[in-house]
């Protein structure tokens, strides 16, 4: 028993006539008609009883009807299924990020993710840079987003730019400078900077400080803390200064003053993570809506 035994069956019952449903289905009406005595013979009954002008269901058919229906509404829904799999809207995706939902565009695309892919099941681990690159090497996260160039990756992993963010400069509110501040930053190197640990010099400080040097900045002091969270309120209690990416500053509290930079390249680049040889493709279909969603 085949499908286009059933799709014939379901059209003849519907319509009560056979060259009508053979119009229906686009094949001849004898191709119909031995399609059904196929199906007949196999099942050992008579489904239809002939009338003046067409065809009637026998209690064979009637009762048959039903299941055929069904089964050609879960081969339909079997072969949906596989063609989803095949462009990636079906599986599941470990996400590591520390810090990158900060960035608007991130959390944004997450959200429509879930919404138009229901069917694919992502999950959000807060995994810091060094332990991102060997969980997606280990298969413990597929994509991770970080603020890393590629030069710094281990082998077999590549980044993709998903978004940019202009750096700025954070003081407490009643600092000398947080009333007008000239742009130059070399004036700020006897100032105690406060800064994200980076162990491996591989992320946003290692970038900052970087960047920094171009201008003649040279911090003499720098404050590392474990956490982004709490740079905001060490500044605001006067703690000392940093420089961060704007989208990590939106969100603010009292005691706090911002300045733009100036110089053109003080831009902080956040990264999509994958390996290199990556084959699932939840994950590519993922990778492919992200870099969308980035341009």
């Amino acid at each position: 028993m085949e499908l286009r035994h059933l799709r014939a069956f379901i059209a003849a019952a519907r319509l009560e006539h056979f060259s009508k449903a053979a119009e229906a289905l686009e094949i001849a009406q004898p191709a119909l008609s031995q399609l059904m005595k196929t199906l007949e013979a196999e099942l050992g009954v008579a489904l239809f009883r002939r009338k003046n002008r067409g065809v009637q269901l026998t209690p064979a058919g009637e009762a048959f009807l039903p299941h055929a229906e069904d089964a050609v509404r879960a081969s339909g829904l079997a072969a949906d299924a596989a063609r989803r799999a095949r462009r990636g809207e079906v599986g599941a995706i470990n996400i590591g990020y520390h810090s990158a939902l900060f960035e608007h565009h991130l959390p944004q695309l997450i959200r429509h993710y879930f919404t138009t892919w229901p069917d694919v099941s992502v999950s959000l681990m807060d995994v810091r840079i060094q332990a991102q690159f060997a969980w997606l090497l280990e298969g413990k996260i597929d994509i991770g987003f970080a603020r890393v160039s590629n030069h710094h990756l281990p082998e077999g992993l590549r980044t993709r730019c998903f978004s940019l963010s202009r750096l700025v400069l954070l003081m407490p509110d009643n600092h000398p400078l947080a009333a007008e501040f000239s742009g130059d930053l070399s004036a700020l190197r006897q100032e105690t900077f406060i800064f994200l640990e980076d162990p491996l010099g591989v992320g946003l400080t290692s970038h900052t400080l970087q960047l920094c040097r171009r201008y003649h900045l040279h911090p003499t002091t720098i404050m590392p803390v474990p956490s982004l969270m709490s740079i905001p309120g060490l500044i605001a209690a006067g703690i000392g200064i940093s420089i961060l990416p704007e989208a990590l500053v939106q969100l603010s509290m009292p005691g706090l003053k911002t300045h733009a930079l100036s110089q053109p390249d003080m831009v902080s680049e956040l990264s999509l993570i994958t390996r290199e040889n990556e084959r699932s493709r939840a994950v590519m279909h993922f990778v492919d809506e992200a870099v969308k969603w980035s341009q």
